[in-house]
């Protein structure tokens, strides 16, 4: 069995001892698969949508976990390379593109409602895409939600069992603080809150490898 992970820093295990203390490595060994993550700190729904698609086109997980991070970061393509774009400033981008981020920190909605409709469309897309390879997958937000669709125009969609409270607030962020877990100034938590997670998606992620199992 294979666990396929990816996400942002939270996913990544970033200052909670890596992928090896994280929520992901905790399901795999419940789950006695092998881990695969491609979670990355600072990465976009762009570059999970990207490498998560990229990472199929070879290969066939038992099942999916993503964690998804806020709706405004970006991923930007510069010489057949990728970098993530993000409000915590420019590292790593080539000198060719930081007059393009000083712009983009200045125009941008950091709030992500501006991009919440896309990312909304968008995860819905690879959602469609998973279920039709049968695939089981389970998502979560790790700290913003859909809070705006439904309201205005944009249609509420049935993720079934896939997606854990997509339009509500029950985050990973928000659960794990609930809980009495205490993040770092960079909203990052360590690993024991990870193995809690872990114990909290468990049910839920093996209902739906179950339910596969059922209708192949």
């Amino acid at each position: 069995m294979i666990l396929y992970v990816n996400g942002d820093s939270h996913s990544s295990g970033h200052d909670a001892g890596g992928s090896s203390a994280s929520y992901g490595k905790h399901l795999a060994d419940k789950l006695k698969a092998e881990f695969v993550c491609q979670a990355t700190p600072g990465g976009s729904n762009n570059r999970i949508l990207r490498t998560t698609r990229e990472y199929l086109k070879t290969n066939i997980p038992d099942c999916i976990v993503i964690g998804w991070t806020t709706w405004e970061r970006e991923e930007w393509s510069h010489n057949g390379q990728h970098f993530c774009v993000n409000g915590s400033g420019h590292t790593g981008l080539p000198k060719e593109l930081q007059q393009r981020y000083k712009n983009w920190l200045i125009s941008k909605d950091h709030n992500g409602l501006a991009d919440e409709q896309p990312a909304h469309q968008e995860i819905w897309a690879l959602h469609s895409e998973l279920t039709e390879k049968q695939i089981p997958h389970l998502f979560f937000n790790c700290y913003l939600y859909f809070q705006n669709i439904g309201i205005f125009k944009e249609p509420k969609f049935d993720w079934g069992d896939s997606y854990l409270d997509p339009y509500g607030d029950n985050t990973y962020w928000n659960y794990l603080n609930s809980q009495g877990f205490k993040s770092n100034n960079w909203y990052h938590f360590g690993a024991d809150a990870h193995r809690a997670w872990a114990d909290y998606l468990y049910p839920q992620l093996t209902k739906i490898i179950n339910e596969s199992i059922i209708t192949k």
